[in-house]
């Protein structure tokens, strides 16, 4: 699937010059997401070099995890933002397969992933994902799992209901909005080491519920959790 979109791309381009997602200028190559400048705007995190981080704290006293790192830092108005809603709101599964490779490359760096079991992206509701086309998170973690060659289980958790973006949600009615909204899906994995997957964090309400939902159900599995990028407090 990947290949061949790339490959429609590629032809797309020949006729339609490859623009950057955030300024709307002709990238050089037609599979860049940016031109040279905006690139240059795109600071990557050093969370993954770094113990205790945004991730880490955030879910500190509500998931129990052995290692956690984002990508980027979200804000309004960014390069980092323009990525994220190309990715979710414009049809471009390609934007999270390209940045989860990108990612995947430096964590292979990192000791604590080295015995992963698998990767599992945060699961959408059926009818999200009937709309959209895809999960956004699991084209995250597919790009990841290229890199550092783990499987993708993208039927290991399921969610069950269905209330809408989190997006304009405050910290409380985004903890009510999942809280519930996640069970368990396919697969035995305990004993393992899985990776939750999602694109942004920004209260880690789902990512919380998440994990708490395999740690029930999988003995003795342990969980990390890799994010594209972590909204500024």
């Amino acid at each position: 699937m990947a290949a061949a979109e790339q490959w429609l791309r590629g032809l797309t381009s020949l006729f339609f010059p490859n623009v950057c997602l955030n300024c709307q200028v002709a990238t050089a190559r037609s599979t860049d997401l940016l031109c040279v400048s905006c690139e240059a705007r795109l600071p990557p995190s050093e969370s993954w070099q770094q113990p205790e981080n945004d991730v880490t704290d955030r879910l500190a006293g509500r998931l129990p995890i052995v290692y956690g790192a984002g990508a980027y830092t979200f804000r309004e108005g960014t390069v980092c933002q323009q990525l994220i809603h190309a990715l979710k709101y414009h049809h471009r599964p390609d934007v999270g397969r390209q940045l989860g490779r990108r990612f995947g490359e430096v964590l292979r760096q990192v000791p604590a992933l080295g015995d992963v079991t698998g990767l599992v992206p945060v699961p959408i509701h059926r009818r999200r994902r009937h709309a959209r086309g895809y999960n956004q998170a699991e084209a995250i973690a597919e790009g990841l799992g290229e890199v550092l060659a783990k499987p993708v289980y993208a039927a290991a958790l399921r969610r069950r209901s269905f209330r809408g973006s989190q997006t304009k949600r405050g910290k409380l009615e985004r903890l009510e909005n999942v809280q519930d909204s996640f069970a368990v899906g396919r697969g035995d994995f305990r004993d393992g080491h899985l990776v939750l997957v999602d694109d942004v964090l920004t209260t880690g309400a789902t990512l919380d519920f998440c994990g708490n939902v395999l740690l029930e159900h999988h003995p003795g599995v342990r969980i990390s959790v890799l994010v594209l990028a972590v909204a500024e407090r």
